[in-house]
């Protein structure tokens, strides 16, 4: 006899993040939200589904050159720097995570848009 995760049919899943601007360090509510997301498609690989769980930064915001300019840096120096804290969230959380995408810096980002 099958159970019931057996007898569910496999689906595919793309599941995502907001993509967050990295105008500051990540906070309890992105690590809140990766979580969530984590949980999902934990479960969704559980059933035998196949899943793409994505993450990313957002590096393309008038928030992001305001923070920089409040800071005295450019907004390459401070995008770069908050998006390694936003990719260590994997790490830090224990994520399993399949890909994270940087918006201003991987040119598979542009060739997709």
């Amino acid at each position: 006899m099958k159970t019931g995760l057996e007898q569910q049919n496999q689906a595919s899943w793309y599941i995502s993040t907001s993509i967050p601007y990295v105008n500051a360090q990540p906070h309890i509510g992105h690590a809140l939200e990766a979580i969530q997301t984590d949980v999902l498609a934990r479960y969704h690989r559980l059933l035998g589904d196949d899943v793409h769980f994505q993450t990313g930064s957002d590096e393309n915001s008038l928030k992001n050159v305001q923070a920089a300019e409040r800071e005295g840096v450019s907004t390459a120096q401070l995008v770069e720097r908050n998006a390694v804290r936003f990719q260590a969230l994997e790490t830090v959380l224990g994520l399993a995570v399949d890909d994270f995408i940087r918006t201003s810096a991987e040119q598979r980002h542009v060739d997709g848009v």
